[in-house]
């Protein structure tokens, strides 16, 4: 029982830290940059790359390291280990095969283009942006999937039925942005230029509120406010 309480603790950490790196990613990339781009893999060709890069590697290193649930032997055919492997994996991918740089809105990287002058992995390359973006699309799949069936797994408290209702909203709203985007994909039609990237900034927040959640990192906050108050009370 000692050796798992550390674990559980590490788990919610884990948690914690996808959720904020999830809410800080659109946050940080744009204030950087301080432009909006088609998509947030085009900020790989822009100095918020720092930014996109290791949080985006950060999040598929912790979704490769987590552990949840047991696998139902009985009612499920992947556990979350399996899953977010998956996630983790796909996360790599999305940084290590970066989008192709056009068609991002922005004419420094459209001069990129014409120079043929990109960094590291950057390209041009029409079958290696299919591998990136069926990378992305799973990746937020997944994540949609964590929230809406894994998260919402557990002894249903009247506290776990209200958080289940977030899980499965984010689980929602998630899917939906992805079925947009599919949708436009499919038809060759956009309702404006930055509908990719307000659809991922939804997903992304989504999930990071979902992760957050899951990490009680608002009953962390209440306790260390409650402390705060303590303490205040004490020295008056």
């Amino acid at each position: 029982m000692e050796k798992s309480k550390p674990i559980l603790q590490s788990y919610y950490m884990i948690r914690k830290i996808i959720g904020i790196l999830g809410i800080m990613l659109p946050l940080l990339v744009y204030l950087f940059h301080g432009d909006f781009l088609s998509s947030f893999s085009h900020y790989y060709y822009t100095k918020s790359s720092l930014f996109f890069t290791s949080i985006l590697t950060a999040f598929g290193l912790f979704l490769i390291s987590y552990r949840g649930y047991e696998k139902n032997l009985e009612t499920e055919f992947l556990s979350d280990n399996q899953i977010t492997h998956i996630g983790g994996i796909t996360a790599l991918l999305v940084v290590f095969i970066p989008t192709s740089a056009s068609g991002s809105n922005s004419p420094y990287i459209n001069n990129m283009c014409i120079l043929n002058s990109y960094p590291l992995f950057g390209h041009n390359n029409s079958f290696l942006n299919t591998i990136h973006l069926l990378s992305a699309g799973v990746f937020l799949f997944v994540m949609g999937w964590m929230s809406f069936f894994r998260f919402t797994k557990g002894e249903l408290t009247p506290e776990k039925r209200r958080k289940n209702v977030v899980y499965r909203s984010t689980g929602y709203i998630i899917w939906a942005s992805i079925f947009i985007l599919l949708t436009e994909f499919i038809i060759v039609y956009e309702i404006t230029k930055y509908d990719v990237i307000i659809l991922e900034t939804i997903s992304v927040l989504s999930f990071g509120i979902s992760w957050l959640i899951k990490g009680k990192a608002f009953e962390d906050l209440l306790e260390m406010k409650f402390k705060f108050l303590h303490l205040g009370a004490k020295e008056i």
